[in-house]
C-alpha cells in the first residue's frame, strides 16, 4: 500500500491539451502574445502612447447618441447614425503635426470622460497641452476643453471636421463587427455637407434633413477645405473648398483654457461660447453623479475601476421606458436577456419598476392556447410557428417590446424576465407589488408548462431561453438550464403565494417534482455534475458534457445542495477549457477564463468565450463557496476586456480569445448585468431577501485582502481587518425597513473570542454543510447601520488543496493533516471507505476522471467539509505519438505493483516483453507491417490480466503489396450521398411539441433553418469510372464504389423514417482489418456521445466494434473542423478525408482551401468522406457488417468497405 501525498500526482500526468493549458509556465494562447495596454490608477485607465483609434464610447443622456474616443485625441460622434468626426493638429510658426503624432500622449479614461496629457520637446517645448472630453448633460453632443502649461509662444491648435452622411452601420459601429474605419473621415462622407459659417460657429446640414452645430473658441478662423486631402496635413489646412468639404477651424493657444462643442440642434438651442465652460461643468458633474452610483475600493487597483465603469454602462443601457440589448450594438428594446438585473444591484429601484411594468404589460392575456404544437412549415419545421393561439403564442407570452402585446419573438425571454422580476422582490420585499404581479407569474408558469412540458414530467425543453441560445436546439428534451429557472420561479411564487392569502400548493408541488426529477434524471451522481439534456426521442440518451450555462443556471436557480455545487464547479474545472489571461506587463499569471462548451463543431453561440458567461460562472462559484477561483474567473474576464482589450474599460460580449469572433461589442448588457452580479452578490456577498424580511451578507473576498468597501445606492458596506481582528460596517439604504441583517462568514481561524454588533456581543451557529471552510453565520438584527467585530482566535484554518492521482483497482491511502471523522462519497469512489490514524483509505473503483469525495473536519469550535479530488486513470494507459512516421507510443503503468506481460500487436505477438515499474513508462516503436495504417490494436496479455489499448497513426505507410480486398455494396447501397441534403425529406418522427430541431433538409439548426450544403460526388464518380468502379486512397487502400453518375453509392441509417436505423452486410473469409469509407450528417447537440457503431461479427459470434462520435471520428460530411489544442480539441488524430466533388484527400482539408475559421462553420463545397478503420482478429472467419445509426438527427452512411487481408 502507497501513501498518497496530498496535492502530489503520483502517476504520470499525461500531456493533452487539457494539461498543456495548466502547465507552470503559461504559454500564450494560439501562440498571440498580449500585453497590458491599460493600467489602472485610482478610477482612471491609463496608456501612454497608445494607437487604438475609436476605441472607447462616452455616452450621453440615455439617447442613442455617443462618441468614440481614441488612444490620443480625436472623436467620432454617433448621432444615432454617423455625425462626423474631428482631428487635431498644432502649428509652430515654422511646422504643423497632427497631435497622434506628439512625442508623449498619455490617455486617462475615467467613467464618461478621457483626458489627454501630451508632452513633446520639440514643439511644445517644456509644456503641456491638456485636453478632456466628456458629453453635455443636456444635449445631443460632447464638450472639449482645452488646457495649457507653460507653452511656448505661437503656437496654434487645429481641428478638422468631417465626413457625416447619417450613414447607419450593420451593428452602429461596433468593435470588431463594423469595419475599424467606420469614423475615420472619408471624402465620400463629406460629399453633400453644407455649411453655414458664422464668426465662431458653424451649422453642418446633411443627409436631407440632419443638422450638427459646432463652436469654437472667440476669435478662432473658420473656413471649409478639401476632404480629399485629410491624410496629407499641410496641404489640408492649405486646400480650398470642394464638392467634399470639411471645417478647418484654428485658435492661438495660451494659458487660457478654450473649449469646444458640437451637439445636434434638434437636442439643444445654440450655445453661447461664454456658456461652454458651465456646459463643460455640467457635463463633468453629470458623468460623476453616473459614474458614483456604484463606488468600490480594495486592495487591487484592476477591481477599483470597475465601479465608475459598470455605473456608466448601466446608464448606457438604459433608455426609458427599459433596458437595452447592448449600448451601441444591438441597441434595441428587448425582453431579455439579463440586463434587468442592474436596476436594484445598483439601487436604481425606479428604473426597475419602469422595465417590469413595462414587460408586464407586453403579456399575452387574451389569446388562449386554442391550437395544437405547430412548427414553421416556412423554415423547415425548425422552429415553432409564429401563429396566434399556439401553446407559445398565447396567454402568459412576453412580448419583446414593452407595453405591446402584438410582437412576437422566437425567444423564451419569459424565463429570465421573470427571474429578473422575483430577484426586484428579493431587493425590494414589496408585497404590494407582489400583489400586483402574482396573476402575471401566475400565467407565465402555465405557460412554461404547457408549452415546454407537455408531457408532465417537470423537465423543461429549452427554447431558446438563455443568451447562448442561437445554435442550442434540444429536440423536446429535458434541459437542465431551463428546468432550473422553472424550479426557482414556481418555489418563489409558492412563497409569495403564501405571504398574500393564495394557495401555494400547485407551486410547492411543481417545485418538488422539479427538484425530484433533475436529481433522479439529470444529476449525474458518478460524475458529480449536471447533464446538458436528456433526450425524449429515440434512445432516451443523457447527454454528459454539459455547457457553462448548465451549471451556473443551476446553482444560481438553488437546485443544489452544498455537494452538488462544489462537485459541478470542478466540472468547469476539469472537463471545460481554460485560458490563461497573461501578457507582457501582466505580473499576474493565474487568472483565466473559461470557454462555454467543449463541443464540436463550431457554430455561433456553440463554444465561445465571452464576458457574460464567465462572469455568471464566477457568480455560481462564490454561490459554492469557491472565491478563490471565483475572483481567478472574473479578474480574468476583467483584464482580457478592460486592460489587455482594444479599449479602456470596455465591456466585450465576446473575448479575444474566442477563436471564432475574437473581441467584439462593448457595454453589450449581458455582460453588464453579470459583471455587477458578479461584484455584488459574488465578491461582496450581498444577498437580499426582503421578502423575508432578510439580508444576508456572504462575502467572497480574496482569503489576503485586509479591506473592501463597496458603496451603492442599496447600502455602504466596509470590510477591514486588522491582525485577528474584521471589522465590518454597513449601512443599508434598502427600499424596505425593519430588515434583518444575517452574517455568514468564512472562520480563517478555529475559534472565535467574540462577535458583537453595536457593541453587543452575539452568539453564532456553524454552517453545518461548508464545504472547503468552516462558516459561522449570525443575526445581526434590525438597526440603521451596524458596527460588527468579529475576534478570531485560535488556530489558522489550512484549506491547501487535498488531491490524489490514482488508478482504478488500487487502494488509496491519503494522509491528513487533520483529525477527520465522517467520510461522504457521493460519487462512489471508494468502497470500505474509512479514515484510521490520520489516513483517508478505501479501494478505488469509479468512473475515471476527476472525482470528489468528502471527509468532515472539527478544529477547536470548528465543523465542516474538506473536499477530496481524486483523479482516477486506468491502471494502464498509451500515451501516442500520432505523427510520428511509424508506430511510437509509451505504455505507462498507474498501478502500485509492476507490468509485467507480453505485447501484441494487432493479434500478433510483438517479440517483446513488458516489464514496467509501478508509476514508470516504457516506449515503444514498431514500423510495418506488425504496425498499420490507422487504428492499431495494442495487447499486454499475462497470466493475472489482458489491457487492451488503440494507438491511431494515419502516417504509416502499409506494405505495397498489401493484400485488399473490396466488399461489393452495391445490392446494400440505398441512396445516392449527394442527395442526403434536401428540404423537406426528413419529416418523421418529430417531436410532436413546441421545440427547436434539425430542419426538414436533415441538417443546420433553427437560427439558420434554410442553409442547405451542397453534396456533389462527381468527383469520386469520375475517378471510379476511370478505375473499373474503384476509388483508391493515396495509401494503396482500394474501395469499390460505383462510377456511373446515377448509381447508388452509399448505405444511410438514420432515426428518421427515411432509411433504416441498422443495415447489415455479408463478408467472408478472414482479415486483420477493415477500411471504411464513411460520410454521414451529425453536428454539436449531438458531440462527445454515442452517434452510432459500426459491428463486425465473426462466425462464432462474437464481434469488433467501432464507436462513432463526434468529434473522435464521426465528423459532418459538410464541414471539416477547427483544432487549436485550446478550445477546439479532438480526442483521436485527424483521419483522412476525400472530397466528394474533387477526389483530392487530405487531413486538413479547409486549410487547404483557404477557409479560416470564422463566426461559420468550415463548410467544404460537395462534401467529405472519411476513412476509418477497425482492427479484426486475423485468425476469425468474418459473418457480417453492420452499420446503426443511435444518436438522434444523425445520418450515418457507409460508402465502402475494404478488408486488410
Amino acid at each position: 500500500m502507497k501513501h498518497y501525498l496530498l496535492g502530489a500526482a503520483l502517476s504520470l500526468c499525461l500531456v493533452s491539451a487539457c494539461s498543456q493549458k495548466t502547465e507552470q509556465t503559461p504559454r500564450y494562447w494560439q501562440g498571440k502574445e498580449r500585453e497590458l495596454r491599460y493600467h489602472p490608477e485610482g478610477e482612471e485607465f491609463v496608456i501612454n502612447n497608445g494607437t487604438k483609434r475609436f476605441n472607447r464610447a462616452i455616452y450621453g443622456t440615455n439617447t442613442g447618441f455617443r462618441f468614440e474616443t481614441s488612444d490620443y485625441p480625436e472623436f467620432g460622434l454617433y448621432m444615432p447614425r454617423l455625425g462626423g468626426s474631428v482631428y487635431m493638429a498644432i502649428s509652430t510658426p515654422s511646422e504643423t503635426v497632427w497631435v497622434k503624432d506628439l512625442a508623449s500622449i498619455e490617455s486617462r479614461f475615467k467613467s464618461g470622460q478621457r483626458t489627454y496629457i501630451m508632452r513633446d520637446s520639440r514643439i511644445l517645448g517644456d509644456g503641456l497641452l491638456i485636453l478632456d472630453a466628456v458629453a453635455l448633460s443636456d444635449a445631443d453632443g460632447l464638450v472639449v476643453r482645452c488646457q495649457t502649461e507653460n507653452l511656448p509662444e505661437g503656437l496654434k491648435i487645429h481641428w478638422i471636421y468631417g465626413g457625416a452622411n447619417n450613414q447607419r452601420f450593420s451593428r452602429e459601429g461596433d468593435l470588431g463587427v463594423d469595419p475599424e474605419d467606420s469614423f475615420f473621415i472619408k471624402a465620400e462622407n463629406c460629399l453633400g455637407n453644407q455649411y453655414e459659417m458664422t464668426d465662431n460657429r458653424f451649422t453642418l446640414s446633411y443627409a436631407t434633413s440632419n443638422q450638427l452645430t459646432g463652436l469654437f473658441p472667440t476669435g478662432a478662423t473658420l473656413r471649409l477645405g478639401d476632404a480629399r486631402l485629410v491624410d496629407s496635413l499641410p496641404e489640408l489646412l492649405h486646400s480650398e473648398p470642394s464638392e467634399k468639404p470639411v471645417i478647418l477651424a484654428e485658435h492661438i493657444l495660451s494659458s487660457d483654457p478654450i473649449y469646444f462643442e458640437l451637439h445636434n440642434p434638434k437636442s439643444h438651442a445654440d450655445f453661447a461660447y461664454s456658456d461652454l465652460e458651465q456646459a463643460f461643468n455640467n457635463g463633468v458633474a453629470y458623468r460623476t453623479e453616473v459614474a458614483s452610483t456604484m463606488k468600490l475600493n480594495t486592495p487591487d487597483p484592476f477591481i477599483n475601476t470597475l465601479g465608475g465603469i459598470f455605473s456608466g454602462a448601466e446608464d448606457a443601457v438604459w433608455e426609458d421606458p427599459g433596458y437595452l440589448h447592448g449600448a451601441i450594438g444591438w441597441r434595441v428594446p428587448l425582453t431579455g436577456w439579463r440586463a434587468a438585473y442592474l436596476a436594484d444591484l445598483m439601487g436604481r429601484q425606479d428604473r426597475a419598476r419602469t422595465h417590469f411594468n413595462g414587460y408586464i404589460n407586453s403579456q399575452v392575456t387574451n389569446r388562449p392556447a386554442t391550437l395544437p404544437h405547430s412548427q414553421d412549415q416556412e423554415l423547415h419545421l425548425a422552429r415553432p410557428a409564429k401563429i396566434w393561439g399556439t401553446p407559445m403564442y398565447s396567454n402568459g407570452y412576453i412580448c419583446r417590446t414593452p407595453n405591446t402585446t402584438n410582437t412576437m419573438h422566437h425567444y423564451d425571454m419569459n424565463l429570465v424576465f421573470i427571474d429578473e422580476l422575483l430577484w426586484h422582490l428579493n431587493w425590494t420585499g414589496d408585497m404590494t407589488y407582489a400583489r400586483e404581479i402574482f396573476p402575471v407569474l401566475q400565467r407565465h408558469l402555465a405557460w412554461e408548462k404547457n408549452a415546454f412540458d407537455p408531457d408532465g414530467d417537470s423537465l423543461y425543453d429549452a427554447v431558446c431561453c438563455i443568451w447562448a441560445s442561437d445554435g442550442l436546439q434540444y429536440n423536446g428534451g429535458k434541459v437542465t438550464h431551463s428546468s432550473a429557472y422553472n424550479y426557482r420561479a414556481n418555489r418563489m411564487t409558492a412563497e409569495i403565494a403564501r405571504k398574500i392569502g393564495e394557495d401555494p400548493t400547485r407551486y410547492e408541488e411543481e417545485a418538488a417534482r422539479i427538484l425530484a426529477a433533475m436529481n433522479r434524471e439529470l444529476w449525474i451522481s458518478e460524475k458529480g455534475w449536471w447533464a446538458e439534456f436528456v433526450d425524449v426521442m429515440g434512445h432516451g440518451m443523457r447527454h454528459d458534457n454539459a455547457g457553462l450555462w448548465s451549471i451556473y443556471h443551476a446553482i444560481d436557480s438553488e437546485v443544489h445542495d452544498p455537494f452538488q455545487a462544489y462537485q459541478a464547479t470542478r466540472y468547469v474545472d476539469t472537463e471545460l477549457p481554460h485560458i490563461p489571461v497573461i501578457g507582457k506587463g501582466l505580473k499576474e499569471t493565474d487568472n483565466y477564463v473559461v470557454a462555454t462548451t467543449n463541443w464540436q463543431p463550431y457554430d455561433w453561440s456553440i463554444n465561445n468565450v465571452a464576458f457574460a458567461e464567465n462572469a455568471h460562472t464566477a457568480l455560481s462559484f462564490w454561490q459554492a463557496g469557491r472565491g478563490d477561483e471565483a475572483f481567478k474567473i472574473l479578474k480574468g474576464t476583467i483584464l482580457d476586456a478592460m486592460y489587455l482589450g482594444s479599449g479602456p474599460g470596455n465591456i466585450t460580449q465576446v473575448s479575444f480569445y474566442d477563436a471564432a469572433r475574437g473581441e467584439i461589442y462593448r457595454d453589450f448588457s449581458d455582460p453588464v448585468a453579470m459583471g455587477v452580479r458578479a461584484v455584488v452578490q459574488g465578491m461582496y456577498g450581498i444577498i437580499p431577501d426582503l421578502i423575508n424580511n432578510r439580508l444576508v451578507i456572504r462575502p467572497g473576498f480574496p482569503e489576503d485582502w485586509d479591506f473592501a468597501d463597496i458603496k451603492t445606492k442599496n447600502m455602504a458596506y466596509s470590510f477591514k481587518r486588522t491582525g485577528h481582528t474584521e471589522q465590518y460596517t454597513i449601512e443599508p439604504d434598502l427600499p424596505r425597513e425593519n430588515v434583518q441583517l444575517i452574517m455568514e462568514l468564512n472562520a480563517p481561524t478555529n475559534k472565535v473570542k467574540r462577535i458583537t454588533v453595536n457593541g453587543q456581543e452575539v452568539s453564532y451557529t456553524l454552517a453545518e454543510e461548508a464545504i472547503s471552510m468552516p462558516k459561522i453565520r449570525f443575526d445581526a438584527g434590525i438597526a440603521c447601520k451596524y458596527d460588527i467585530i468579529i475576534e478570531w482566535a485560535g488556530d489558522k484554518i489550512l484549506n491547501s488543496p487535498l488531491s490524489a492521482t490514482i488508478a482504478n483497482g488500487e487502494e488509496l491511502s491519503l494522509k491528513l493533516p487533520f483529525a477527520a471523522g465522517e467520510i461522504y462519497d457521493p460519487q462512489a469512489v471508494l468502497s470500505n471507505e474509512r479514515v484510521e490514524n490520520g489516513l483517508l483509505s478505501g479501494l478505488v473503483n469509479a468512473q475515471e476522471g476527476h472525482r470528489t469525495l468528502f471527509v468532515r473536519v472539527a478544529t477547536g469550535e470548528m465543523s465542516y467539509w474538506r473536499p477530496v479530488d481524486i483523479k482516477v486513470v486506468k491502471r494502464v494507459e498509451l500515451i501516442n505519438r500520432p505523427e510520428a512516421e511509424t508506430l511510437q507510443f509509451l505504455l505507462v503503468n498507474n498501478s502500485d505493483n509492476p507490468l509485467t506481460g507480453e505485447l501484441f500487436l494487432n493479434h500478433k505477438t510483438t517479440g517483446q516483453s513488458v516489464n514496467i515499474a509501478a508509476h514508470a513508462q516504457q516506449a515503444y516503436s514498431f514500423a510495418s507491417p506488425l504496425a498499420t495504417l490507422g487504428s492499431n490494436k495494442v495487447e499486454i496479455r499475462s497470466a493475472k490480466a489482458l489491457y487492451t489499448l488503440q494507438a491511431i497513426n494515419w502516417h504509416i505507410a502499409n506494405p505495397s503489396g498489401a493484400n485488399y480486398q473490396k466488399v461489393d455494396m452495391q445490392a446494400a447501397f440505398n441512396d445516392r450521398v449527394r442527395d442526403i441534403f434536401q428540404f423537406g425529406k426528413y419529416l418523421t418522427p418529430r417531436h410532436p411539441y413546441t421545440t427547436h430541431q434539425v430542419p426538414t433538409q436533415g441538417m443546420g439548426q433553427w437560427c439558420h433553418p434554410t442553409r442547405l450544403s451542397s453534396i456533389d460526388d462527381t468527383g469520386i464518380r469520375r475517378i471510379a469510372a476511370s478505375q473499373q468502379n474503384s476509388f483508391t486512397m493515396p495509401q494503396g487502400i482500394p474501395f469499390a464504389t460505383p462510377g456511373g453518375s446515377d448509381a447508388p453509392n452509399i448505405l444511410f441509417t438514420t432515426l428518421w423514417d427515411n432509411y433504416p436505423t441498422q443495415a447489415s452486410l455479408p463478408l467472408n473469409g478472414k482479415a486483420s482489418k477493415a477500411y471504411l469509407l464513411v460520410a454521414g450528417s451529425t453536428y454539436h447537440m449531438q458531440c462527445h456521445v454515442l452517434n452510432g457503431q459500426i459491428r463486425i461479427t465473426y462466425k462464432d459470434g462474437t464481434q469488433e466494434t467501432l464507436e462513432l462520435k463526434l468529434p473522435d471520428n464521426l465528423l459532418p460530411l459538410d464541414q471539416d473542423i477547427f483544432i487549436d489544442g485550446w478550445v477546439f480539441n479532438s480526442p483521436q488524430p485527424r483521419p483522412w478525408r476525400v472530397s466528394l466533388k474533387t477526389g483530392a484527400v487530405s487531413r486538413y482539408h479547409a486549410r487547404d482551401l483557404g477557409i479560416e475559421m470564422s463566426n461559420n462553420p468550415l463548410y467544404i463545397d460537395g462534401g467529405l468522406a472519411t476513412l476509418l478503420d477497425l482492427p479484426l482478429d486475423p485468425e476469425k472467419e468474418l459473418e457480417s457488417l453492420t452499420i446503426e445509426t443511435i444518436a438522434n438527427e444523425v445520418i450515418i452512411g457507409l460508402m465502402g468497405v475494404t478488408l486488410l487481408k
